[in-house]
């Protein structure tokens, strides 16, 4: 009998050790706030998921469950707008949150969230120069300084290259985290289609089946379908007057699709370059198509008469939910392709004088407007 208890004994630690191996605890405290609710919540499929809840007993929370691979998390609190990521792998996790100082927050024991807070340290010098950059150019903006502006410009160009350099020889060094794919997700605008694709082929095959690396490999396949020399995906949407108009109607001219929206600072920026293009080679079958990320038809519209964009233009109004935008994997904006009179793409995010180049290759010198000569 004693040795059927001890057996018993034996096989409940055996069973409890290698339940904790395969579940999560999550234990933590939320300083000055001692009740309410706190919320375990993902980012999934473009809106937030809560996973969990748990109410504050003290200030004191606890969270149990199961994961696969580590994924990024977040705990929120509605009352303070509290929302602290955090890499939930199955062990036990101490999270000490200071809501009205976030960056004392603390997380301990999970090994793939120490990897991240590597990055974290060694990028922060470049985002304190960022932001010391965004000052200065809103500055000059303010002051309608453009050489400040493009001076600025020119400095956040810089240490967004620094960025991915950095962001580059990080994943190089942790292949086999989840953390490298997390981070290339989050700053994938910055790398074209053959750079993600050797990303992707350097990443450790035990993290396929990570959400992170599932989604930069659909990356991949939207970019290699909207890459130069494919066949442009048709789409469908309505323009201003809310007349649909396909862009496959649009064939026959060289096209440039542009996607801009009227909140985007940079777009803005971009849109006098536009602007002399169209007016330089229109006559010679050079059209646009503005495709708007904008939400709000008052202000797409007036931006688009303020610019002086008198071209077509469409939009369905959802953001950066933009359905023409999720098919030619737009990320970030300003962003276009250039389509020949048979809506083959034949160069993508053309800049400035760049795209008056790339015209000028194709349909030679630009149309130059002639002055009207008063009469005496």
């Amino acid at each position: 009998m004693k040795k059927f208890a001890i057996i018993l004994f034996i096989s409940s630690i055996l069973a409890s050790c290698m339940s904790n191996k395969d579940q999560f605890k999550i234990t933590g405290n939320v300083k000055g706030i001692d009740t309410g609710m706190i919320f375990l919540q993902k980012y999934d499929l473009e809106k937030w998921v809560n996973v969990d809840s748990a109410k504050l007993e003290k200030g004191e929370f606890t969270f149990t469950g199961k994961t696969g691979l580590p994924e990024m998390w977040h705990l929120a609190m509605n009352e303070s707008q509290v929302l602290v990521p955090v890499f939930i792998e199955n062990a036990k996790i101490d999270v000490q949150i200071f809501p009205d100082s976030l960056e004392k927050s603390t997380i301990k024991g999970s090994s793939t969230q120490d990897i991240y807070q590597q990055y974290l340290a060694i990028n922060e010098a470049i985002n304190v120069k960022m932001d010391e950059a965004y000052k200065e150019w809103k500055k000059a903006k303010e002051a309608n300084d453009s050489l400040g502006m493009e001076r600025t410009d020119s400095i956040s160009n810089a240490l967004d290259k620094e960025t991915k350099d950095q962001l580059q020889g990080f994943i190089k060094a942790h292949s086999k985290t989840v953390v490298s794919p997390y981070l290339v997700m989050h700053n994938s605008w910055q790398f074209e289609l053959p750079e993600l694709e050797e990303i992707v082929a350097a990443l450790d095959t035990s993290l396929n089946a990570s959400p992170y690396v599932q989604a930069l490999k659909h990356r991949v396949d939207v970019l290699t379908s909207v890459s130069v020399g494919r066949i442009a995906p048709d789409f469908t949407m309505n323009d201003s007057t809310g007349k649909p108009v396909t862009l496959s109607s649009l064939k026959g001219k060289l096209l440039l699709v542009d996607f801009w929206a009227s909140w985007c600072s940079p777009c803005r920026a971009e849109n006098p370059n536009v602007v002399k293009a169209y007016k330089a080679y229109n006559k010679k079958g050079f059209e646009v198509l503005g495709c708007s990320f904008d939400s709000k038809r008052d202000k797409w519209i007036k931006a688009a008469k303020d610019d002086n964009l008198t071209w077509t233009h469409v939009s369905d109004l959802k953001g950066w939910g933009n359905a023409a935008g999720k098919l030619y994997g737009v990320n970030s904006i300003p962003a276009n392709v250039l389509l020949d009179k048979d809506q083959k793409i034949i160069a993508r995010n053309l800049r400035g004088e760049d795209l008056m180049k790339k015209l000028e290759e194709i349909l030679g010198p630009a149309t130059i407007e002639k002055k009207a000569v008063r009469r005496k």
